[in-house]
């Protein structure tokens, strides 16, 4: 019967390894620098692109309603000519009526 040596059984049972052996702070905290400043250099490009889009919406409302306005003012000056138009109209009529009741 072969007789082991204690060579042989010493590299058969290795122990497992620590899984902090090689952990380095210094770099976790580079990786997280970098992933946080990444993530905030994103949130500004996202915050940019958001105001960007607002001013390009507040120009559409504020064209709109400047063109709501002057609808509304050519609206208004329509109807005071017809209200014109109609007061004089009616001087008219009444005028004709007076000589018609006059003859």
């Amino acid at each position: 019967m072969p007789t082991e040596t204690k060579s042989e059984t010493k590299t058969d049972a290795k122990a497992p390894a620590s899984p902090f052996t090689s952990f380095d702070p210094m770099t976790a905290w580079t990786t997280g620098q970098a992933a946080f400043h990444q993530m905030m250099t994103d949130a500004m490009a996202r915050f940019a692109s958001f105001t960007d889009d607002v001013a390009a919406l507040e120009h559409q409302m504020m064209t709109r309603a400047q063109g709501a306005v002057a609808s509304w003012a050519q609206l208004t000056q329509d109807a005071i000519a017809y209200g014109a138009q109609l007061s004089s109209q009616a001087r008219t009529l009444g005028v004709e009526s007076a000589r018609k009741f006059q003859a």
